[in-house]
Order: structure tokens, then sequence, then C-alpha cells
């Protein structure tokens, strides 16, 4: 049989419909034996491969102005002039991560330091003898009076 005669992109494109459902199946079974063990590994590694090798190093996202923050942020250039036109989107990902990362942290401490001075300032209150029901009472009594002056 010639085996160059056969559509192999219909042949590929029936096999990763049935990916999920018969890998071993295929890959032990029927493409060692119409191809190269090789060549199925390669192609393989390339449709399914998370890191998208054929990707990497391709600079062709162009960062904007605040893109171009991050990336100094982050450690990767010096200045804004630097930073180059075009970048890898795995650069950028990465550089991304690392300013979330930051900014949760420092939302993080805010945080807490909004919770240590609303503490201290309760602890304030409390020695000065405001209290949350004292201000509820005073509220609702400034309020009657001010209806019953409105309904003669």
């Amino acid at each position: 049989m010639n085996y160059h005669i056969l559509d192999f992109g219909r042949l590929f494109k029936n096999l990763l419909l049935l990916y999920n459902f018969y890998w071993s199946t295929i890959l032990n079974m029927f493409l060692p034996q119409l191809l190269n063990a090789r060549l199925v590994n390669t192609m393989i590694k390339r449709l399914f491969s998370q890191s998208q090798p054929l990707r990497q190093g391709v600079n062709n996202h162009s960062p904007n102005n605040m893109e171009k923050r991050f990336l100094v942020w982050s450690g990767k250039y010096k200045s804004i002039e630097e930073v180059p036109n075009f970048v890898s989107p795995d650069v950028m990902e990465r550089c991304r991560n690392k300013v979330r990362i930051r900014l949760a942290n420092i939302m993080m401490l805010l945080t807490v330091i909004g919770c240590g001075v609303m503490v201290y300032s309760g602890k304030e209150a409390a020695k000065r003898g405001e209290t949350v029901t004292k201000q509820n009472l005073d509220w609702h009594k400034k309020y009657n009076e001010q209806t019953q002056k409105q309904d003669p």
C-alpha cells in the first residue's frame, strides 16, 4: 500500500476527534503501522503541548504603556525607554503573573493595616464611651424630634 497517497490531513483530523476516547488504542495500534513512530511522537508533542514550542522566542506582542510599566516594575527592563516595541507573549505572561502576585500581596498588607487601624479606633472610641448603641439611640432621638417639629 502506498502511504504517500493517503490523505494524512483528514486522518489526523479524525484522530484528534478520537483523542480523548481512544488515545492509548490509537497510539499503540494504528499510528505506528501507518507512519514512522518518531514522526508521530513529534506531531503529537506539537499538537498537544502546553508550552507551544513554535511560539517560543517569537516577539509578536506589542506592549502598551501600562504593560511597559509592568515590564519595568517586574524587573525585566531598567526603564520604560529600554522596553522594545515587540516582546514575546511568554515574557509578557510571566510579567503579568509577577505583577498580579505583587498587587495581591500589597492588597493583603493594606487589608491587615486597615484592620489594625479599625481595631485601634474602636478601642479609643470605647475609652471615650462612644458605642454604636449610643450613637443609634442619639440618631433616633434626633430623628423623632425633627419629625415632631414637622408634624404640628
